[in-house]
């Protein structure tokens, strides 16, 4: 029994040639790296949406007597500043790699399996010191587990990226539960009660006016948030602006997925 599992072992060698764990992980990250810009890119539009909408609206008098509006203004500002910073943050770190990964080997039509059958390459695996060839990218036409597939449905992989990024972005807007929100709204309220209690104004915080004023801020904040999932976000790698980001970057990316064995 025993000197038949040493026999086996050649075999079974020689058929494992998809892209295993560190190798998927990898690839993932090499991807993740290449959409940190675009998820950059439409959070200074989120800034600039916020910076027009919140920054605005008028300060009741009864409060701008009491305390200074650069006070005011100053707190909204470091607020949406670290809020953004904070999701910009998590957002482009492990959680985008994990995503990646998840887009990629997960799901339907996973970048798994065997690509044995049918063949398409000569080999199993390249030699140690080498690279799979972009010959070997071209042949293999199917979905399975090797880079070499990986690398001739790169395309594919990119659209899968996009779709998941924009679902992504969307969900932490949502109201109560998204990070963003989370991030923006409770946080710009305290910021505003923080400012106003320590200029002694407390007993402003249950006037009808100071109340409404900062209601009229976070409806703008979650305003905006909710025009920008419906725009900004679902037109991520859309717009011509975006080829910069989104496209031009397969010469780069493909050597490091032909790499892997």
């Amino acid at each position: 029994m025993f000197r038949k599992l040493i026999l086996l072992l050649p075999l079974v060698a020689s058929l494992t040639s998809a892209c295993e764990p560190l190798c998927r992980h990898a690839i993932s990250q090499t991807l993740a790296d290449r959409y940190i810009p675009v998820i950059h890119l439409a959070v200074n539009e989120l800034h600039e949406s916020l910076n027009t909408n919140v920054y605005n609206i008028t300060i009741p008098d009864k409060l701008s007597n009491t305390v200074p509006e650069k006070e005011l203004q100053d707190g909204i500002r470091n607020t949406i500043e670290d809020g953004l910073d904070d999701f910009t943050m998590q957002a482009t770190g492990a959680m985008l790699e994990e995503g990646i990964y998840q887009t990629l080997f997960s799901g339907d039509q996973p970048f798994k399996g065997d690509c044995n059958s049918p063949k398409r390459l000569d080999r199993k695996k390249p030699n140690e010191g080498e690279d799979w060839t972009r010959e070997e990218c071209e042949k293999m036409d199917y979905i399975c587990g090797n880079p070499p597939s990986i690398c001739h449905f790169l395309d594919m992989i990119k659209t899968r990226i996009v779709v998941y990024l924009r679902g992504y972005l969307m969900e932490q807007t949502q109201f109560g539960s998204g990070l963003l929100f989370q991030s923006l709204a409770p946080n710009m309220k305290q910021s505003i009660h923080s400012t106003i209690i320590h200029y002694g104004a407390g007993s402003l915080l249950t006037d009808a006016d100071i109340m409404a004023y900062v209601n009229n801020i976070i409806s703008n904040t979650i305003h905006s948030l909710d025009v920008w999932s419906h725009t900004t976000v679902q037109d991520i790698c859309a717009r011509p602006e975006d080829s910069d980001v989104c496209d031009g970057w397969d010469e780069m990316v493909i050597p490091e997925i032909l790499r892997w064995p």
